[in-house]
């Protein structure tokens, strides 16, 4: 009996020695999809070394600081740090308005959103990649989330997972947080020259976000040299924008404007009156307007909303509301043409010159928001989008139509506004809440996520099973049965 005993004893002990340490730390390293031994996936940055997790072969890191801002103030470098800072979680987003959808069952089934947890140091990106420190150059794509000027994160749709594209299509995919409504875009230049860029502050974010690439991407195994930016909704009017912003030539060589297509910015008049009423409704005056950065930010939103509410009665009161619809609907909450961040309108001769080399992708979905006709605001703004740019004889333009309808509660969503976002990313199945998953559309998605990174890696959209692209005036109109056609 003794001799089993210690038989049994001896037995313990080499499997506790086996997988324990002094510490008791684990020393038995097993061999699994998910990896998160800091050790394994750490990269330097300009501001510090971090450490992501490793998921099915894709490093993926989470929260990383790009930058730092004050209230109102262009963003500057983030506080560096020496020690590996662990990056797997989703940073803060930018505070926001409660979204309406949170409402609707079906809305907020379809679309499954995620919106974090909210704080005004939100500057930070996400990384998605095959490899890491080895010297590759692979294309990298970087994403501008939806919400208009006022709402959304980098995180706030599981479509916007880069994964799929990392690991299956070869490119570095970088989405991003950044000041919106009314600490992104409140205009208090009218208070002297300290806040000058105040009404530009979320788009010098980004611009901030895309020198991070330029400057760190390498390490993520990205080529710096080839960036293409893309968005959709608000962040197709981001790209719109970026590319009339003479701070943001050179970070990029394409662009992608999904359902976004904007041709008006805010004028000073516009978002100087914003600025003055939000002011006024706080009960700031003159010199005071510096307490402004103390505000709680409910507050602060509060007399912002008041003050966009006003704008806009005043604008339909003296008939000076744009016509075109999404500038109307827009109208007072969205970057400012300043003559100095934004010298021109995006679509005049000016701006379109500073980005004719850039060759685009432009389109939308079929019913966007409304289910039974074709969509009448993002449409006509894509097609004179890219009429225009092909007239001032800018580099290619390559137009689609998403028409795919989705299966999900019955058919009634269509081919809604955001559909695309899951084939893009290549995530139809991950997403199935919205796409219902089907093993054709999965394979749609294939498809049209290799139209997009091979536009990003050679600047022509291609793709096995699909049409030739070609570009404007001809359009492709995505489906599961995808075809070209012409005027």
């Amino acid at each position: 009996m003794a001799l089993k005993q210690l038989t049994a004893l001896l037995c313990l002990s080499v499997i506790l020695s086996a997988c324990c340490c002094s510490g008791n730390q684990r020393t038995v390293r097993k061999t699994c999809a998910l990896e998160t031994s800091a050790k394994h996936s750490i990269v330097s940055t300009k501001s510090g070394p971090v450490a992501g997790y490793i998921d099915d072969g894709v490093f993926i890191y989470k929260g990383i600081p790009y930058a730092k801002a004050e209230r109102f103030m262009p963003p500057t470098d983030p506080d560096p740090w020496t020690d590996v800072r662990p990056s797997r979680a989703y940073g803060p987003t930018c505070p926001q308005d409660k979204r309406t959808g949170w409402y609707s069952d079906d809305q907020a089934f379809a679309m499954h959103w995620d919106d974090g947890f909210p704080d005004e140091d939100c500057l930070r990106v996400n990384v998605w990649t095959a490899g890491i420190n080895d010297g590759a150059k692979r294309p990298v794509m970087v994403w501008m989330h939806g919400g208009g000027f006022r709402a959304g994160s980098g995180q706030e749709l599981i479509s916007y997972d880069g994964a799929a594209l990392a690991r299956d299509h070869g490119v570095v995919v970088v989405t991003l947080n950044h000041r919106l409504n009314v600490l992104g875009f409140l205009d208090l230049s009218a208070y002297g020259a300290k806040y000058a860029k105040s009404g530009n502050a979320g788009m010098l974010d980004i611009v901030k976000a895309l020198e991070w690439v330029r400057d760190n991407i390498a390490s993520f195994g990205g080529d710096p040299s080839n960036v293409t930016i893309f968005g959709q909704s608000g962040g197709g009017g981001k790209v719109c924008t970026l590319m009339a912003m003479p701070s943001a030539k050179g970070l990029f060589c394409r662009a992608i404007v999904q359902s976004g297509s904007i041709t008006d910015l805010a004028t000073t008049a516009c978002s100087r009156r914003v600025g003055t009423y939000t002011v006024e409704n706080l009960g700031l005056r003159g010199s005071g307007v510096d307490a402004i950065k103390d505000v709680p930010y409910e507050k602060l939103l509060d007399a912002y909303n008041k003050a966009l509410n006003r704008v806009r009665e005043e604008a339909q009161q003296d008939g000076t509301m744009p016509e075109n619809i999404l500038t109307a609907i827009l109208y007072g909450q969205v970057p400012v043409v300043d003559g100095d961040v934004i010298p021109a309108q995006p679509a005049t001769p000016q701006a379109l010159a500073l980005s004719a080399d850039i060759p685009v992708i432009i389109g939308s979905t079929y019913h966007e928001f409304t289910r039974n006709m074709e969509d009448p605001i993002f449409r006509p703004l894509a097609i004179a989008q890219a009429e225009a740019r092909t007239a001032a004889g800018c580099a290619p333009v390559y137009l689609y139509r998403f028409d795919w309808e989705s299966p999900v509660l019955d058919g009634a969503l269509g081919s809604t506004h955001c559909m695309e976002l899951p084939f893009v990313f290549d995530n139809v199945e991950l997403h199935r809440t919205l796409t219902g998953g089907c093993p054709d559309d999965i394979e749609l998605g294939h498809r049209i996520s290799r139209l997009w990174s091979s536009f990003a890696t050679d600047g022509k959209p291609a793709a096995d099973g699909m049409p030739e692209w070609e570009p404007y005036p001809a359009c492709l109109l995505l489906n599961t049965e995808s075809k070209l056609i012409t005027n």
